[in-house]
């Protein structure tokens, strides 16, 4: 279990994931699943290891001098490790989403709960990582293509959607004026 006193060992520097860790485990201890009580436990813990290594690497990044940075552009090594950090946290998502599916009152709350902070984290991160890639470089190009490095697309935004919607379908309505169509004509061959 994640303790509190880990979850602010940040001194000061990622608060809003010291206050994500402590919210998945308050929350933790108000389900009665187990599934669901453990599927929390594994979010906590992943959470708090996401984001020492985030901090870390978009740390790195931020001390990189900046005419170093104008020259070769962002360190991407570390801009790499923060978006397989950022994929591990969308996966911790998509796996408490799975296990809410099957769950109703209190629980549900407690996993939707858990799933709006966590993507509260996700999008903090996401927006530290692309404040650290800005900028102009004369080599950065270079510097990307040997790294290697693409950029992490942008999470969805989560939507509650109704269970029953109705699917909208075009359909094609005849018009009364005959359209202008292209009609090919053949060209004789020479």
């Amino acid at each position: 279990m994640v303790s509190a006193k880990n979850a602010n060992a940040n001194n000061g520097k990622g608060k809003t994931v010291s206050t994500t860790v402590q919210t998945v485990t308050q929350l933790e201890s108000k389900v009665r699943n187990p599934k669901a009580k453990e599927a929390l436990q594994i979010a906590a813990e992943t959470t708090e290891q996401v984001e020492a290594t985030a901090e870390s690497a978009l740390n790195e990044m931020s001390g990189r001098p900046g005419f170093l940075k104008f020259i070769i552009g962002p360190d991407y090594k570390n801009a790499g490790e923060v978006r397989s950090e950022i994929v591990k946290l969308r996966n911790q998502i998509r796996q408490l989403t799975r296990t809410g599916e099957g769950l109703t009152g209190s629980d549900k709350t407690a996993i939707d709960q858990s799933i709006a902070a966590l993507q509260t984290d996700l999008t903090a991160i996401e927006t530290k990582l692309s404040d650290a890639l800005k900028g102009i470089s004369l080599f950065g190009w270079l510097s990307k293509l040997l790294s290697g490095f693409t950029a992490p697309e942008p999470s969805p935004s989560p939507s509650v959607s109704p269970s029953a919607s109705p699917v909208a379908s075009p359909t094609v309505v005849p018009s009364a004026s005959p359209s202008a169509s292209p009609t090919a004509t053949a060209s004789p061959a020479v």
